[in-house]
């Protein structure tokens, strides 16, 4: 969910802009973060827990208990 939301911040507010100072950057990062909490978006996942453990097994190592 982390990468979606930086990729979204990228695309939405960053992305072919220019800013002159820190203090611009944070306050439209800022604007847009407020906006996005506030529409509270939530996130489809397409697989099972099982099929995701499957599949990204190598990512994923199995916890052992």
């Amino acid at each position: 969910m982390a990468e979606n939301e930086l990729t979204a911040l990228t695309r939405q507010c960053i992305d072919g802009r220019r800013f002159g100072d820190i203090e611009t950057l944070q306050a439209e990062t800022s604007a847009w973060s407020c906006d996005v909490n506030n529409t509270q978006r939530g996130v489809d996942w397409e697989m099972k827990v099982d099929d995701a453990r499957c599949k990204l097994a190598s990512a994923y190592p199995k916890v052992k208990s």
